[in-house]
């Protein structure tokens, strides 16, 4: 009887069985929108945009000529702490953002120092696009929520 229960069970769910249960991780090593890494420091705001830090387990916040990977949506209190990182280009959701300066809803944003986002830059450098501001900033410090794209490199001459 209890095979029984145990192969309808297992053909139910789909799963092979012979005599002993048999489960498949078919996930493992996938992340959907996000990704937990381990922080090189701590991060004194949430919602900064970072980069891969001293290995690929690690982040750290994320400067104006950086490549991005994601916004981080904790605030880890010190290295080594685990932190949620929303992945840039895969998030099926909107994400908040620290702006660097005052911004305009639907204006394309850019990396800035510290984790910060701007609108198009004009100094000299490369920039990375991370997608489109769905309102508006007033000054440096405000959170905005941003339609998040793929990081785009952008060079101002």
């Amino acid at each position: 009887m209890k095979n029984k229960v145990l192969n309808i069970l297992a053909w139910v769910f789909g799963l092979r069985f012979s005599g002993l249960v048999s489960l498949a991780n078919i996930a493992e090593g996938t992340h959907e929108d996000s990704i937990t890494k381990l922080a090189d420091a701590a991060l004194t705001d949430r919602h900064l945009l970072v980069k891969f830090g001293s290995d690929a387990d690690h982040i750290a916040v994320n400067g104006a000529s950086d490549d991005p990977l994601g916004v981080c949506n904790d605030e880890p209190s010190a290295a080594e702490r685990e932190a949620n990182v929303i992945i840039l280009g895969v998030s099926h959701n909107t994400v908040l953002m620290v702006a660097s300066e005052a911004i305009t809803a639907g204006e394309r944003v850019y990396t800035a120092a510290s984790g910060k986002v701007q609108d198009e830059p004009s100094a000299a450098g490369t920039y990375y696009c991370v997608g489109r501001a769905l309102n508006a900033a007033s000054t440096d410090g405000d959170e905005i929520e941003v339609e998040p794209c793929f990081p785009i490199a952008l060079v101002v001459a």
